[in-house]
């Protein structure tokens, strides 16, 4: 009975947060919603606060992911049409997706690493090659170069057998080959590959060329090339790079998605935030899944099909919510979906050989 009729203390007199004037013992700001409960956090309360976003079912996070996945195009159609309130902003959804799809990627990268030096890893001076599912074999700058030529003169001999009334294409080939070998390019991936021990300047000095910017920076990268070939840690390294190039590219790329997006559904009368909410969205889910696949992928490793069930779903997953969000018919939405991921994966392919060539230079 006793505690039934326990008086609620109040904390403060005012709303520390906007200064509204407690008068009945509220345990929360009826203006701003802050929890009264005094200047001092404690170790509960903050850990309490902490986790309650992710665990409640009432919070905003719940609230968006769930339907997001189940429901494809509901979230971005009911953001648009005002009932924002129960949703997290798309943006922030999107960023903080896609900062998790990263640490996941970045632990189970860091432990296959551990792995390795656990286990030990006899291969990581060379690339593996498989070739026509023999064995797979390490090869460097000089063998790979030897086994793609190779294996494009073995097929070329068969296609010219077939037609003999063909110019003989061998000649034409070893005519590209030539040039290649007798490139600056090509020549110093050689030296590299024999003297790796060697500096810049002094590789320039033994080969009697020119020390100047260009050629500095071209034997640069040759040693690059041939450190990402023969050098596990190294190749680690560089794709981390290249991830977190391409992670911040994305900022650039879906805003210039959504332009064309809003110009193949231009009669929608959608304004250019709208489908931009549309796009992270979509987006968002992209990282969602890619988070689950990694994990099941990690957990559960002899697992090849992952892929395929990723991409099937994701594109399902697309078309539902842009038919549902768009509203339009099942055939003019089909269209428009075909257009949609051309264009993408256009941009996409652009943008990763941009990024590529920037870290590349940069790294």
């Amino acid at each position: 009975m006793s505690k039934k009729n326990k008086v609620t203390v109040i904390k403060d007199p005012n709303c520390l947060n906007c200064g509204y004037p407690f008068t009945r013992g509220e345990k929360f700001c009826p203006e701003c919603g802050q929890h009264n409960r005094g200047k001092k956090i404690t170790l509960s309360v903050f850990l309490r606060e902490l986790f309650a976003g992710f665990f409640s079912l009432d919070t905003k996070f719940w609230r968006t992911l769930i339907p997001l996945l189940i429901n494809p195009g509901k979230v971005s159609k009911d953001y648009i049409e005002g009932r924002r309130i129960r949703y997290t902003n798309p943006f922030r959804f999107y960023l903080a997706t896609t900062i998790i799809f990263f640490l996941i990627l970045g632990a189970i990268n860091s432990y296959d690493h551990f792995e390795k030096l656990r286990n030990g890893n006899p291969n990581s001076s060379f690339l593996n090659i498989n070739v026509e599912n023999k064995k797979e074999t390490q090869l460097n700058i000089s063998q790979l170069h030897d086994l793609i030529f190779g294996e494009i003169k073995l097929n070329q001999k068969k296609l010219d057998s077939l037609n003999p009334n063909k110019k003989d294409s061998i000649t034409e080939l070893g005519s590209v080959e030539n040039h290649i070998n007798n490139s600056v390019f090509y020549n110093f991936l050689k030296f590299e590959e024999e003297n790796p021990t060697l500096s810049t300047e002094s590789a320039l000095d033994s080969l009697k060329i020119e020390k100047n910017f260009s050629n500095r920076f071209l034997y640069s990268k040759v040693k690059l090339v041939n450190s990402y070939v023969r050098n596990d840690d190294e190749r680690n390294k560089f794709n981390k790079q290249l991830f977190s190039y391409i992670s911040i590219s994305l900022f650039v790329l879906l805003p210039l998605f959504t332009l064309f997006l809003a110009f193949i559904y231009i009669r929608r009368k959608y304004t250019y935030v709208e489908h931009l909410v549309f796009v992270f969205h979509v987006q968002t889910v992209f990282f969602l899944l890619a988070s689950i696949f990694y994990i099941i992928g990690f957990i559960n490793k002899s697992s090849n099909n992952l892929p395929p069930i990723f991409s099937t779903l994701f594109l399902l997953y697309l078309f539902i919510a842009m038919k549902k969000f768009y509203g339009q018919s099942f055939f003019k939405t089909l269209i428009k979906y075909f257009i949609v991921n051309t264009v993408f994966i256009s941009l996409m392919f652009i943008g990763i050989v941009v990024v590529w060539a920037i870290t590349f230079a940069l790294y």
